[in-house]
């Protein structure tokens, strides 16, 4: 059924696996918390209470699965195996938002720092905060490029047109599946985020389609958010993700030019036939020349 409602209804499929991968978090979270507070020793109960990205991480594995089950049930799972142009060559094609974070890492470690007062986390306080990171990574990129941009390219084909087309709507939608954190959040810094991230998708939909790695933009994506939120993983008494959101102020849109100028270099014209290739797409047919008269 899946898979003919991906064929039939592409968009209608991608919405629904948004709302399925939402669910599936937030009822994972739920059961899991009362499951700690049910059955759970007290020591266990004040473990997640002391390391809330403890629980994040819990959240990100429920989300995978539900990304997992879509990409099992509509036979498209090779996207986790498909080399394409291998994660170091992918790499050197996401150059710009790599180089980007990694500045970013080494300012809010070297220079920003921690605020006055926090207190060093145990380490392994800081492993949990680093796989939680990675786990946010892959369930997203499962989801909203292996899931979501694959079946858009399909659908839209690998012409110029088609491209442009399924990189907008993807990032659109990723954009939109972070609305979810007004529940959390101030309701201007979610809309900040929503239009960062939506600019940040369009990019990343770029480099998955020119790379046809998906592992490359699971990387990205786990030093997006390290990157990020590298002080709270850290340091105690610090933001964490709700708490950041809520701080986003409209200087950051700047953001949104800085991710969209390299979308537009990566999926130049001459480039374009590499995303039939390594995206496993029907490249567009030339136009038929017509017969030249006797």
């Amino acid at each position: 059924m899946l898979k003919r409602l991906r064929e039939k209804h592409p968009y209608l499929y991608c919405v629904l696996a948004v709302v399925l991968f939402m669910a599936m978090m937030m009822a994972g979270q739920f059961l899991f918390s009362m499951a700690v507070v049910l059955l759970g020793p007290p020591a266990l109960i004040q473990l997640f209470d002391s390391e809330p990205y403890l629980l994040q991480g819990i959240n990100e594995i429920f989300a995978f699965l539900a990304a997992l089950l879509l990409l099992w049930r509509t036979q498209k799972l090779r996207v986790f195996t498909r080399r394409g142009t291998g994660f170091w060559d992918g790499l050197l094609v996401g150059i710009f938002p790599f180089v980007l974070l990694g500045l970013s890492l080494s300012v809010n470690v070297g220079i920003v720092g921690p605020p006055e007062g926090s207190t060093p986390k145990a380490v392994w306080q800081v492993v949990v905060f680093l796989i939680a990171m990675f786990l946010i990574g892959l369930a997203e990129e499962a989801l909203f490029r292996g899931v979501i941009a694959q079946t858009l390219l399909e659908h839209c084909g690998a012409s110029r047109a088609g491209i442009w087309k399924a990189v907008v709507l993807s990032g659109l939608i990723f954009g939109a599946g972070h609305t979810v954190n007004i529940l959390e959040s101030a309701p201007l810094g979610v809309l900040i985020q929503v239009c960062i991230t939506a600019s940040l998708g369009i990019l990343y939909a770029a480099i998955y389609f020119r790379t046809g790695n998906l592992w490359v933009l699971v990387f990205l994506h786990a030093l997006q958010d390290t990157a990020a939120l590298i002080n709270s993983g850290l340091y105690e008494g610090t933001q964490g993700i709700a708490e950041a959101v809520s701080s986003y102020d409209p200087s950051m849109l700047y953001a949104v030019l800085l991710y969209l100028i390299p979308t537009v270099i990566l999926l130049r014209k001459s480039r374009l036939p590499e995303v039939a290739i390594f995206s496993e797409v029907e490249p567009p047919r030339p136009d038929p020349q017509p017969q030249s008269e006797i």
